[in-house]
């Protein structure tokens, strides 16, 4: 809980667009007016900040570790957060976003390897979607402090969870996997006590550990060549493709733009306390996936994330088009967005929020995890850059109706990919994992 600390501050920095929509877009106490898709560029650059940093990130880990790397990262999410509260015109704001994006996709590359390589392989799921958790808190965080302050203030209140997580944090262990690998052998004998309790014979999982790295210096290759072998390759593309779908299925539209959404439709609920609804349904379902996720299994809850985010976006698109051909024709219609998008976030939630993190820091090798699960979440983030970014305007140009349609079509077409060629990964060791990437029984 503590890793995933810095997850509830990247939570909050996504949360923050939403309700600081209207106010930004409108009369202020900045005097800093933005246009729609002057605005857009709000949200996007805290996606676009988060691609850039993670494979430096994935380098950093590597030299210092995954719990230095996260502890440094609370700089940047400060002098973030500083520029956006002292704003004095538009470039302050849109660099604020950039560097507070920047730590939060550091966050989202080393909290998830943190939380694996600290855990037991019964528990690893559950362990793994703190991170998820953190940032789904975090978003209800952001969506609920921003719909009663204003833009001021909520930038203040935003700015302390970074600080809470690093005074908390500060106090846990490195992780042993990475002080193995540093050959600090002590080190690591008193992180699994701390971890583990001293009464708990774990010389077994240790040996592991040990075993692992010592094959991996017996066998030394080169980044080049260990990035191109053949069982990396795959756990590459598998990993990739389950970022790109998490995000084509349009989960960062709805919770950067749920305000302006909601705006749109005929529902009589004012869009900030449809906004905090949204927040707690990705709270509750997030809790929901920690109890089942070492017990369904990764694959099982993709596929049912997958028919049920085709079914509420389905929804959401029928009433756009609805709307957008005959106003008075969606008047008794207006529960039905709230409904769908309550049922999308469920959904996505139990399964595509937390499974591609969990997974990414599954199945990649230690001697290339730091690169390679930095590659995934570039990946991810520059997905999310793109559909944060082409949203509104596509929203403009095409409408709602034929916006979500294609999600919809995505998250389709993902689901039968799914159930065809993710492996589960569910309590296997990491060597079964990779015996079974590699095509061996």
């Amino acid at each position: 809980m503590a890793a995933a600390g810095g997850a509830l501050a990247c939570g909050a920095t996504i949360g923050w667009s939403s309700p600081a929509q209207a106010e930004l877009t409108g009369e202020n106490d900045y005097g800093i007016t933005f246009s729609t898709n002057e605005y857009a560029w709000i949200g996007s650059l805290m996606t676009l900040g988060a691609a850039t940093v993670c494979l430096p990130v994935g380098v950093l880990i590597t030299i210092i570790g995954p719990k230095w790397t996260m502890m440094f990262m609370v700089i940047p999410f400060e002098i973030g957060w500083a520029l956006m509260i002292f704003a004095q015109n538009q470039i302050m704001m849109y660099i604020a976003r950039f560097l507070t994006g920047m730590a939060g996709g550091a966050f989202c590359v080393c909290a998830p390897m943190y939380c694996t390589e600290i855990s037991q392989k019964e528990v690893r799921g559950i362990i793994g979607s703190f991170f998820q958790l953190l940032i789904t808190t975090g978003v209800l965080y952001g969506f609920a402090v921003g719909a009663f302050t204003k833009a001021f203030w909520f930038s203040i209140i935003c700015a302390l969870p970074p600080l809470v997580f690093a005074i908390v944090f500060i106090f846990c262990p490195d992780s042993p996997v990475f002080l193995v690998r540093k050959g600090k052998l002590e080190p690591a004998i008193k992180s699994m006590e701390w971890l583990r309790g001293k009464d708990v014979d774990f010389s077994a999982e240790l040996n592991e550990i040990k075993a692992n790295h010592a094959e991996m210096k017996e066998n030394p290759v080169n980044l080049g060549n260990a990035l191109c072998r053949k069982v990396t390759l795959k756990a590459f593309g598998l990993s990739v493709s389950l970022m790109v779908l998490q995000q084509f299925s349009g989960i960062n539209a709805v919770i950067f733009y749920s305000s302006s959404i909601f705006q749109s439709t005929t529902s009589n609920l004012e869009p900030r306390f449809g906004t905090i609804i949204i927040g707690v349904m990705l709270v509750v379902a997030t809790v929901v996936s920690l109890f089942i996720i070492d017990r369904y299994g990764r694959v099982p809850l993709l596929l049912l994330s997958s028919v049920f985010q085709v079914i509420s976006v389905a929804c959401l698109s029928l009433y756009f088009f609805l709307k957008e051909s005959d106003e008075k024709s969606v008047e008794n219609l207006g529960w039905l967005p709230l409904l769908s998008i309550c049922i999308y976030i469920l959904l996505f939630s139990v399964g595509f929020g937390p499974v591609p993190w969990v997974f990414m820091a599954e199945v990649f090798p230690d001697d290339i995890k730091g690169i390679a699960g930095s590659l995934s979440a570039t990946t991810n983030w520059a997905c999310a850059f793109i559909v944060t970014q082409v949203f509104p305007v596509l929203n403009d140009a095409i409408g709602g109706g034929a916006c979500f349609a294609i999600f919809a079509i995505i998250s389709a077409v993902g689901g039968v990919y799914i159930f065809f060629f993710i492996p589960e990964t569910k309590g296997k060791t990491f060597a079964e994992i990779q015996a079974e990437l590699a095509g061996e029984n």
